[in-house]
C-alpha cells in the first residue's frame, strides 16, 4: 500500500495544492463551487481494488454502490487494462461516420448475441444520455419513414431519469432534474404515475390493484391521440423512484399496450444491463423484448466512457436504401476502438466469472440481510432485485411519514457512513449496489456498517 506522501510524489504536488487546484479549476458534478476545498465534501480517490477504493490519505472505503451503479467487474480488474493497452498500441481511433474497427464490429456483434429477441442493431455513444437521445431520435424517425409523422411524444414515468441532456431532460419525471432554470424544454415529454408500492400513488393493494400503474400508460396514450405518440420508456427496474422492481403482470401488458397502439418500447437498461439485477438484461426476468433498448455503465464497467443503444432488425430495416434515409444521429467518439476493446475484455469476465448467476445468488443473500434492518424503527421498506436495493428511511413506521428536510438526514447519514469507511452519500433513500463480484463476506460487512450507520442515527433522531 502506498502511503500518503507516494500519492502526492505521483501527483507531483501535496494535498493541500491538489485541493486548490480542485477548487479553482475543477467542477464537480454534485457540488457546490467551492465544496472541492472541503473534506467532508470531497475525497481525492487513487486506487481501486475489487470493491474497495483508497483516498490519497491511504484510507480505505467500501464501494457499495460500483461507482455510479457501473463497476460490474469491480476495480482494478488488469484484463481490461491489457485490453486498453493493446488496442491502444495498434489504432486509437477511427471515425465512426465511413469506417469501422475490429474491437467496435465484435462488440456490436457480441451484443446481438447476448440481447433478447431480435434486438441485433448497435448505435456506440458515450454515455448513458446519448444513447437514449438515439433511441428517441430512432423512433421519431422511424415514424416519419413509416408513414407516421404526427408521431413525436415520448412518455415516461414521474420521478424517472434518464439523462442530462436537453433532450433526455424533456422526458425526465424529476422536477429536480427539469429545474426551472432549463425550461422551456423541447415539447416531446409525457408522464405517469410511477410503479411505487410502497407509496401507491393510488392507494391501492396488489393483486386487487389490477396494476392501475400500467393501465395509466393506455390513458396517457388515448389522451395524446396514439397518432402522435412516438415512444414509451422506462427503466426496467425504477432506480431514480428508489428501486421499484415492477410485478410480474407489468411488462407484458405494456408491451401489449405499445403493440395495440403502434408505439415503440424503449426499455433503459442503463443502470440495469450486465447482469445487475440477476440477468444479464432486467427485462429478461418478464420475457419481453422492447424495440429499443439503451445501455451503457456495466456496458464497459466504467473503464471507458461506452453507451450503445441496439435496435430490433425490424427497426433497423426501415433505415436501409430502401427506407429512404439513413439515421440522422452522429457522435464523434461513436464505437471508439479503445473503449469498445474495454468493453469485450469486462463481458469476457462477466461471462467467464459467472457474474450474472453470482449477482442472483448474492443478491438473494443480500435481500435476506438487508431484511433483518427492519427491526430499526425508521427503516420502512427494503426492496430490490439482483444486488440493486434501496433502503427507505422513515419518520413513522405505520404512516409512512418522511423526514422533513430540516432533519438533515442526508448531511448526518453521508458524515457517518465516511467514518465507517462507506464510500457513499446518506439520505432517506439508501441504495446500494456492489460490484457483481461481492461475496457473502462481503455482503455482511456492508450490510454490518449500514446497520451500525442506521442504529447511530436512529439514537440520533430520539434523542433529539
Amino acid at each position: 500500500m502506498q502511503t500518503q506522501t507516494e500519492y502526492e510524489a505521483l501527483a507531483g504536488m501535496s494535498v493541500e495544492e491538489l485541493r486548490r487546484k480542485a477548487d479553482e479549476h475543477l467542477w464537480v458534478q454534485g457540488e457546490y463551487i467551492g465544496d472541492a476545498a472541503i473534506e467532508d465534501h470531497f475525497r481525492i480517490l487513487v486506487e481501486g481494488d475489487g470493491i474497495n477504493v483508497k483516498d490519497i490519505y491511504g484510507n480505505t472505503y467500501i464501494d457499495a454502490i460500483a461507482g455510479a451503479w457501473l463497476v460490474n467487474v469491480g476495480h482494478g480488474r488488469k484484463e481490461i487494462a491489457d485490453a486498453v493497452y493493446d488496442q491502444i498500441k495498434r489504432l486509437h481511433y477511427s471515425s465512426a461516420w465511413d469506417h469501422g474497427n475490429i474491437p467496435a464490429i465484435k462488440l456490436a456483434a457480441k451484443l446481438a448475441e447476448i440481447t433478447p429477441g431480435s434486438l441485433s442493431k448497435v448505435f456506440f455513444s458515450l454515455a448513458g444520455s446519448q444513447a437514449v437521445e438515439t433511441a428517441m431520435k430512432i423512433a421519431r424517425q422511424y415514424h416519419v419513414q413509416n408513414g407516421s409523422p404526427h408521431r413525436f411524444k415520448v412518455i415516461a414515468r414521474r420521478g424517472s431519469y434518464h439523462g442530462e441532456s436537453w433532450g433526455t431532460l424533456s422526458i425526465c419525471g424529476d422536477p429536480g432534474a427539469r429545474a426551472w432554470l432549463f425550461e422551456p424544454l423541447p415539447p416531446m415529454g409525457r408522464h405517469v404515475d410511477p410503479i411505487y408500492c410502497y407509496r401507491c400513488p393510488w392507494d391501492l393493494k396488489y393483486p386487487s390493484c389490477k396494476i392501475q400503474c400500467v393501465k395509466e400508460f393506455e390513458k396517457a396514450i388515448q389522451f395524446e391521440n396514439p397518432e402522435t405518440v412516438s415512444a414509451v420508456i422506462i427503466e426496467p427496474i425504477s432506480v431514480s423512484v428508489g428501486k421499484q422492481v415492477p410485478v410480474d403482470e407489468y411488462w407484458p401488458m405494456l408491451r401489449e399496450i405499445c403493440d395495440k397502439y403502434g408505439v415503440l418500447l424503449i426499455a433503459d437498461e442503463v443502470i440495469t444491463g450486465f447482469g445487475r439485477t440477476g440477468k444479464m438484461f432486467a427485462c429478461e426476468h418478464w420475457g419481453v423484448v422492447p424495440d429499443l433498448m439503451t445501455m451503457a455503465k456495466g456496458l464497459s464497467s466504467g473503464y471507458l466512457p461506452l453507451a450503445a443503444t441496439i435496435a430490433k432488425k425490424e427497426i433497423a430495416d426501415k433505415f436501409t436504401q430502401s427506407g429512404r434515409r439513413m439515421l440522422s444521429q452522429g457522435i464523434t467518439y461513436g464505437g471508439h476502438a479503445v473503449a469498445c476493446a474495454a468493453a469485450l475484455a469486462n463481458i469476457e469476465i462477466i461471462e467467464r466469472e459467472n457474474l450474472v448467476e453470482n449477482s442472483a445468488k448474492m443478491g438473494a443473500y443480500m435481500l435476506q440481510r438487508l431484511k433483518e434492518l427492519d427491526r430499526h424503527s425508521i427503516v420502512g421498506d427494503v426492496r430490490g432485485i439482483g444486488l440493486l436495493y434501496c433502503i427507505e428511511l422513515v419518520k413513522d413506521k405505520k404512516t409512512k411519514e418522511r423526514f422533513p428536510p430540516e432533519v438533515g438526514l442526508d448531511v448526518k447519514l453521508t458524515k457517518k457512513f465516511k467514518e465507517l469507511g462507506f464510500l457513499h452519500k446518506g439520505g432517506a433513500l439508501i441504495f446500494l449496489a456492489p460490484p457483481l463480484t461481492v461475496t457473502k463476506g462481503d455482503i455482511d460487512e456492508i450490510v454490518g456498517r449500514v446497520d451500525r450507520a442506521i442504529g447511530s442515527l436512529e439514537k440520533e433522531l430520539v434523542v433529539a
